[in-house]
């Protein structure tokens, strides 16, 4: 898989992630749960490309991509805690949750738009700096 690859797919899964959140936060708890479920493995989605990127970049854009990998790892343990909770306790961590999910976006066009410029700045062949 080459670095647009890796690009294309965790931006995507980061899309879907946000996506899902909006739509679980906006259904009674019934509907909540296998959103929540979906959200979750979005989540792991993102979190295994991330995780396959940060072995392929440069330090700067590695502790970018950690960052990224932090949140969702957050994002993850909400998602799971709220699938044990009440309908309104649901409702509140969802709420959380489609806030966390805007900070994954954002840590992941972050890492993924560092690594970008990293691959710009090195020449063909070479591996960018650490």
């Amino acid at each position: 898989m080459n670095w647009n690859d890796h690009f294309e797919k965790a931006l995507a899964s980061a899309r879907e992630l946000q996506r899902t959140v909006g739509e679980a936060a906006l259904k009674a708890n019934e509907q909540l749960q296998p959103l929540i479920a979906e959200s979750v493995k979005h989540a792991a989605d993102l979190q295994a490309t991330l995780a396959k990127h940060a072995t392929e970049t440069g330090t700067i854009a590695q502790q970018q991509t950690q960052v990224a990998m932090q949140r969702v790892g957050e994002f993850i343990k909400t998602g799971s805690d709220a699938m044990r909770q009440s309908a309104d306790q649901a409702r509140a961590t969802a709420q959380r949750m489609t806030e966390q999910s805007r900070q994954v976006m954002q840590a992941t066009t972050d890492a993924m738009t560092k690594a970008a410029r990293d691959s710009q700045q090195t020449p063909p062949g070479e591996k960018p700096q650490t």
